[in-house]
């Protein structure tokens, strides 16, 4: 009896977390017009219906030379990292990942939480703009990684 109970409850987990889609991704931010670079790794998991949440692991690699608020503030902040947690939607029919960060875990204080709106692209690469202070100048272009076996 525990060994047919234990046999249920295995393909019931391996049933549960066969739905799930998890998409990848390395790449670099930046902001029109600006000198910032943030490199990330993304992680979006697919749920229910159109629903995805993930995060962003953000590095800190360059700040703009001609602001001198980011000289100040980031000069020093090279290399840093935070993580920001971000939830949407994704639409099948544009390829298109809508986004929003509601967290984060950044002790050095290096990202703003921000919305994005990303376009697959046929090799399942993505690029987009990132709302950025509201003003949509951010940028973000970011190939995707596969899977890696657990």
């Amino acid at each position: 009896m525990k060994k047919v109970l234990l046999s249920v409850l295995l393909l019931a987990s391996i049933s549960l977390g066969a739905g799930a889609q998890v998409q990848l991704f390395h790449g670099t931010w930046t902001r029109i017009g600006t000198g910032y670079v943030f490199d990330f790794d993304l992680r979006l998991e697919h749920g229910a219906g159109n629903q995805v949440q993930g995060f962003f692991d953000w590095k800190f690699v360059q700040y703009d030379p001609d602001d001198p608020f980011s000289v100040s503030y980031y000069k020093d902040k090279l290399g840093l990292t935070a993580r920001e947690y971000v939830k949407g939607t994704y639409d099948p029919a544009t390829r298109t990942y809508h986004v929003v960060g509601y967290a984060k875990e950044d002790p050095e204080a290096i990202i703003s939480l921000d919305e994005y709106l990303l376009k697959m692209d046929g090799d399942g690469n993505i690029g987009g703009e990132t709302r950025s202070q509201n003003t949509w100048l951010g940028r973000i272009n970011a190939k995707s990684l596969p899977l890696q076996d657990l």
